[in-house]
């Protein structure tokens, strides 16, 4: 069976396509480039951005949400990068269903804004004899190790929304201790829920890739039976094909052998065996070796083939004529 063979730009008129399928209030910005999806997330009116690069569908697209949100797909440059579809994208990916799933998964777990805002950070105070200090926030959690506690009374300092809230919750003494201990750090990292969403998703891709080799491996089998069906047919159609070869070689040289023009040549070689023969008959009588009543019923005989040759060969030679100036 031959592969079929779809052109560069019907590939990507077929991607577009497919966006516009899977998903609603598709609005095209640049035809066959840029393109923005608006949906809704969290009581959030945010936009899917889609830039189709040139080389599309061979490279993958370029996804953006506006306004930007913090999750784990969204790169720092705000661009979703890591998004299961485009990790594994292919040429034989669906545009349309990545987008979907994507936006799937922010209106299933509503990422928050990035807004820039101010923190005011109090200064430490005994409670319940114990000294703990108000929620600082951190953007990654490498800054734990460069932890120093705030040295003024009151001290003002913008911030973005927090990479990891689940710090904002620990006191002093239990981010100290959070820095110092690795494995406690590991214990607290594996708790991240966004860290547990990651898992699950990787989860479900080993998943669904064990299924497809269980699904493959199932199919061994048959795929063999196919082979030795398709080997078969191969010698069958090895064989049939010499003896159509042996067959047109038959065909052929009965064509010539009856073709108009060779039979037309043929008649006249037979008229022209026919005359010499019946010279031999006169030559014969002539020199007595042959009777008046034998003699004259073979040389009539011979001469009348002769002439009915003739005759037949000059009148094919005038149809075949006629047809040739008529184009046939």
């Amino acid at each position: 069976m031959l592969p079929r063979l779809f052109k560069a730009d019907d590939i990507r008129k077929h991607q577009i396509n497919t966006l516009k399928i899977f998903n609603e209030n598709v609005t095209e910005v640049i035809e066959s480039e840029e393109y923005d999806v608006p949906f809704s997330s969290g009581g959030n009116n945010l936009c899917l951005k889609i830039s189709l690069v040139k080389e599309f569908p061979s490279e993958k697209p370029l996804l953006k949400v506006v306004p930007s949100v913090i999750h784990h797909w969204i790169s720092g440059d705000g661009d979703i990068t890591t998004a299961p579809g485009l990790l594994n994208w292919t040429v034989h990916s669906d545009l349309g269903r990545v987008v979907q799933a994507i936006i799937r998964e922010f209106q299933r777990n509503p990422p928050p804004l990035v807004i820039s805002h101010s923190i005011n950070m109090s200064p430490t105070s005994p409670i319940n004899g114990e000294i703990r200090a108000s929620p600082v926030n951190y953007q990654t959690f490498t800054n734990i190790k460069n932890f120093s506690p705030p040295s003024h009374a009151t001290q003002s300092t913008s911030f973005q929304s927090l990479a990891i809230p689940d710090l904002s919750t620990l006191n002093l003494e239990e981010l100290k201790f959070l820095s110092e201990n690795p494995d406690r750090q590991d214990e607290f990292i594996d708790e991240l829920p966004l860290i547990k969403e990651q898992n699950k998703a990787l989860d479900d891709i080993i998943q669904q890739v064990e299924e497809m080799a269980e699904g493959n491996l199932s199919r061994e089998d048959k795929l063999q039976e196919l082979q030795k069906c398709v080997g078969t047919t191969i010698e069958e159609l090895a064989k049939l094909a010499f003896e159509n070869e042996r067959l047109h070689t038959i065909y052929q040289q009965l064509y010539d052998k009856y073709a108009p023009r060779n039979i037309q040549g043929q008649l006249k070689i037979e008229a022209e065996k026919a005359d010499k023969e019946s010279e031999k008959i006169a030559e014969s009588f002539l020199g007595g070796e042959t009777d008046v009543d034998k003699f004259v019923n073979d040389f009539i005989r011979i001469k009348t083939l002769s002439q009915s040759r003739k005759t037949k060969e000059e009148k094919l030679g005038q149809q075949l004529d006629r047809l040739e100036k008529a184009g046939f």
